[in-house]
């Protein structure tokens, strides 16, 4: 998945101007949420979506006018009394220049390559963006944008990327499921069983070690945007890997596979050693959504699910559509 940041960039840097519009806050039932973007450029371009309908039909209207030079607008709606959409909701939307944010997106692809988060700030008036690193704690509270008083903040993190330790049944099955959902996955494996010989098409790189120490030195550090999973074939490489990395409050996911028994015998061993009750809190294991998953292919299904919960929904759970209002 390209970030907007990155293709609004790529825009500006091939000469497009235009404006870039913003949900900024949003309730009930609506086709997109906060922080939802969409750019029109002012060759008649458009980059990304607020929804479609006659919302973004407005919105559109209301970008071009201020690509050409007319001051930033807010546009709020309610779809349903105001626009006869039958999505039930209301949404707000800014609609500001492109032009004084240039640097500022700059900035944050930057920002993103370097693998530094930062926090990006829209005003809801339609000033320019601003951008700044996140104060302690800051990362976790924004899983989703935020509205706090006159601003939308977004965490502006690293590319989702999955470090994968195991070339396994299961690793091979997951790594080509998270490519297709946009995350960039790094293959970890000791190679002893020659599951490195051929480096499959999927992995974006492959670290032949088991070491989460030389994995780390390999990849330029683990942190924000990291989702490790640990689906090696040995239960002590899984505990070893799992003693290194259990510390690690930076990571935005650690999944382990294994049946219930086998988490509990890890989770009696490592508090024996000192892991506290925080640090063991942030494991997923069993790893995945349950669905009953049993062979590899459903298992990288149920894995997936989870990870791409994390990132849409800001926890590692299904939801119920019966009650979920967002």
């Amino acid at each position: 998945m390209t970030h907007w940041l990155e293709e609004v960039h790529a825009a500006l840097q091939g000469g497009a101007d235009g404006a870039l519009a913003t949900v900024t806050d949003a309730g009930g039932s609506t086709p997109r949420h906060r922080g939802a973007r969409m750019a029109v450029l002012a060759g008649g371009g458009q980059l990304g979506t607020v929804g479609g309908g006659r919302i973004e039909q407005e919105v559109v209207e209301a970008a071009r006018a201020v690509g050409a030079g007319a001051p930033a607008r807010v546009v709020r709606h309610h779809l349903t009394r105001d626009l006869a959409m039958c999505c039930g909701g209301w949404m707000e939307v800014v609609v500001a220049s492109l032009a004084p944010s240039r640097d500022v997106v700059a900035a944050g692809v930057a920002a993103r390559r370097a693998r530094s988060p930062r926090v990006l700030e829209t005003p809801r008036d339609g000033g320019p963006l601003a951008l700044r690193p996140p104060v302690d704690g800051e990362l976790a509270r924004l899983r989703r944008p935020a509205v706090d008083g006159d601003r939308l903040l977004e965490a502006i993190v690293p590319a989702d990327r999955v470090i994968l330790f195991g070339a396994g049944h299961v690793g091979r099955a997951l790594g080509p499921v998270l490519r297709a959902c946009g995350f960039e996955v790094v293959l970890c494996d000791d190679g002893d069983t020659g599951a490195l010989d051929q480096a499959p098409p999927w992995a974006d790189r492959v670290v032949e070690s088991f070491d989460a120490a030389e994995v780390a030195a390999a990849v330029g550090g683990l942190g924000a945007g990291d989702h490790v999973v640990i689906v090696t074939r040995d239960h002590a490489v899984d505990q070893r890997i799992l003693e290194q990395l259990i510390d690690n409050g930076e990571l935005a996911y650690l999944g382990m596979i294994g049946s219930r028994g086998k988490v509990g015998r890890f989770h009696k061993r490592l508090v024996a050693r000192g892991v506290d009750a925080a640090a063991w809190s942030r494991l997923r294991a069993p790893i995945g959504l349950d669905i009953g998953a049993e062979t590899p292919a459903e298992i990288a299904v149920a894995v997936a699910a989870e990870l791409v919960a994390l990132r849409r929904r800001g926890e590692p759970r299904a939801g119920d559509w019966s009650r979920d209002a967002r």
